[in-house]
């Protein structure tokens, strides 16, 4: 793994590079649909490194570097001035060298390709082993390619002016007098025709975006502008329209529960991404029965890849729809967007309505109400938001089984059918909306019936198989504020343990309080903070009226960013308590990452002297009776 990993992207090509940009191992190198195209990217001085000046990230597309020989000591004896671009179709790299004392150097470029599948990088047992790839010097640069076992052809395209010749392991150049070199890397499949990116037009297209929201504090504001670049950079197109990707570098694809969340947070900010994640997932809504890929009728995907593992079977992402809480959260966006577009309801009516289905049927395995899941002992354990395999268990450390139900999950859910009433009613039939008013109550009335914990003032994990409730202390009762369902008395005693000594680092709320079995404050999911669950936190705190907390908490995860040096925010932190000093990251987090891109979009609005929050659809608090968020 790398200590320190770059990303640069775009729509679905992106770089990954050691902390000088420069894939040379692990897990750097180019990739392009779910496929390592490249997996060495390297430039070498005299056969060294160059000696880096100065790495700046013009745009999360493009890096300008200064650079000088190896060891430049007091006297530099040769510059290169790089600018490195990523467009959705060609990575670019420019240089101007410059001798500043006579003489001659050899400049190379290393390069090397081995089109593993992505799964295949990150450890996914079983793999494929090494291909057979061709290499192909041709005129001005090489050629890499590669017949995947289900017939498709990948090919690495690699064009440099001047001239350079070929080693078997690198490009040189022979420098003897300035010189401008450029290098265009084409990553192809099948039939594909290189084709230039249009990196100035780019650089354009990111200078026009703006938040559209000022905050006092510049330090703040570029946080806030920061994200508006990241949510841009982090898509890619889709017959719909632009999809937020997942993170960066491993979850650029499709993802149900990710996107959705995304979506919820920036809805007004980014309706055209919203529209586009509802129409997207809709169009790929689970239709039959499937028990590897967990497919069931009107059933949300998890996650879409479409790496060679994946085509032959070996993955079963095809889609996969391990997840227990992306069915709910469409139902409750496609509501939400056709506020103010009843248009929406209409066109993807037949897709909510499945979802529904799916809902009352298959998602409530046993009947009695509540949305469950089962441990899928082939995949994915927990297939909710805390998707790691020790993130759900009993207050004696024991994982759990059978049907599980999680709180935030039975939110979700009652947001949905608050939002089918809704939509009921926009679309002219009045009549059916009391029907699920009704259900929304039923689900209120269970669920404070079997989650509340009276000892702690709080909410337990969720029910076990066996119905026992997970009486551990974690960051989701907090979450569900976001969605409406714990009665109003309850929310102060929710946001209070929240942001107690036991959850509340500081930073934000960790997963799972100091005092419980399992907690590691640098673990995925038992002792870490994330900032979207903190985030959602907030916003529902806002939602009951509890401005002071929430207030706190997006001071919190502002502060996390600002001491980021990139002013961003990480996929998660370590749950270390806040001291004189930065946050402790997480040394495996995405960075960026779709989640906390929206964040300071969505959480602006509480910070002090920030300007009003557009204006907001409401998650009422009870089904009848709307209370402003």
């Amino acid at each position: 793994m790398l200590s320190t990993r770059t990303v640069l992207k775009e729509n679905d090509l992106y770089l990954v590079g050691n902390r000088h940009y420069q894939a040379v191992g692990e897990e750097g190198g180019l990739y392009r649909r779910d496929t390592r195209f490249l997996s060495r990217y390297a430039w070498r001085v005299d056969g060294k490194p160059p000696q880096h000046l100065v790495l700046h990230e013009r745009w999360p597309f493009w890096l300008h570097e200064e650079a000088a020989n190896p060891n430049v000591g007091y006297t530099m004896r040769l510059g290169v001035s790089r600018d490195l671009t990523v467009t959705g179709t060609e990575v670019r790299d420019r240089l101007r060298v410059t001798l500043y004392q006579p003489g001659t150097h050899r400049l190379t470029l290393e390069l090397g390709a081995d089109f593993l599948d992505m799964f295949e990088v990150r450890g996914w047992p079983g793999g494929l082993g090494p291909r057979e790839v061709e290499t192909r010097a041709l005129p001005g640069g090489v050629e890499f390619s590669y017949v995947a076992r289900d017939g498709l052809r990948c090919r690495t395209l690699v064009r440099a002016s001047p001239a350079p010749t070929w080693d078997g392991s690198a490009l040189a150049w022979e420098i003897t007098g300035n010189t401008d070199i450029q290098v265009s890397v084409f990553p192809l499949q099948g039939d594909e025709a290189p084709t230039p990116g249009d990196p100035d037009a780019l650089a354009r297209a990111y200078a026009g975006l703006h938040a559209g929201i000022t905050l006092p504090d510049p330090l703040d504001q570029r946080v806030l502008e920061r994200a508006v670049q990241d949510l841009r950079s982090l898509s890619f197109h889709t017959e719909f329209g632009p999809f937020p990707a997942a993170g960066l570098p491993w979850f650029v694809a499709p993802f149900g529960r990710d996107s959705l969340i995304i979506a919820l947070l920036v809805r007004e900010q980014r309706p055209d991404l919203a529209v586009t994640v509802a129409r997207y997932l809709a169009a790929h809504q689970g239709k039959k029965y499937d028990p590897v890929t967990l497919e069931q009728p009107g059933k949300i995907l998890h996650e879409e890849r479409v790496g060679e593992l994946t085509r032959l079977g070996q993955t079963p992402h095809r889609p996969y729809y391990a997840t227990a809480d992306a069915t709910p959260l469409f139902v409750w966006l496609v509501g939400e967007i056709s506020r103010e577009n009843p248009d929406l309801a209409r066109e993807l009516r037949p897709h909510w309505e499945a979802a529904l289905g799916w809902l009352l049927t298959d998602g409530d395995p046993d009947g009695d109400g509540l949305i469950e899941y089962t441990p899928d002992p082939g995949g994915i354990t927990n297939a909710v938001w805390k998707d790691s395999g020790d993130s759900t268990f009993t207050e004696d450390g024991v994982d759990v089984s059978g049907h599980v139900a999680v709180i935030e999950v039975q939110g979700y859910a009652y947001a949905a059918y608050l939002a089918a009433a809704r939509m009921y009613r926009q679309l002219g039939e009045p009549g059916r909306a009391p029907e699920w008013e009704e259900r929304a109550t039923r689900l209120r009335e269970t669920f404070q019936r079997a989650f509340w914990w009276p000892e702690r003032g709080y909410y337990v994990h969720g029910l076990n198989g066996d119905k026992r409730p997970l009486r551990v202390l974690v960051s989701n009762p907090a979450h569900t504020l976001w969605t409406g369902i714990i009665p109003p008395e309850f929310a102060p005693q929710v946001a209070a343990t929240a942001l107690g000594n036991e959850l509340w680092s500081g930073w934000g709320i960790r997963t799972l309080g100091v005092n419980e079995p399992r907690y590691n404050p640098v673990s995925y999911h038992n002792g870490s903070v994330w900032p979207h669950d903190t985030a959602v936190a907030a916003l529902g705190m806002a939602r009951y009226g509890l401005h002071e907390g929430a207030g706190q908490v997006a001071r919190a995860l502002f502060d996390v960013a600002r001491w980021a040096s990139d002013y961003r925010l990480s996929e998660l932190l370590a749950g270390f308590p806040r001291e004189d000093g930065p946050p402790v990251p997480y040394p495996a987090a995405c960075h960026p990452q779709g989640w906390d891109a929206a964040i300071p979009l969505a959480l602006a609005h509480l910070l002090p002297g920030g300007s009003p929050p557009l204006p907001t659809a409401e998650v009422p608090v009870s089904p009848r009776e709307e209370t402003p968020a």
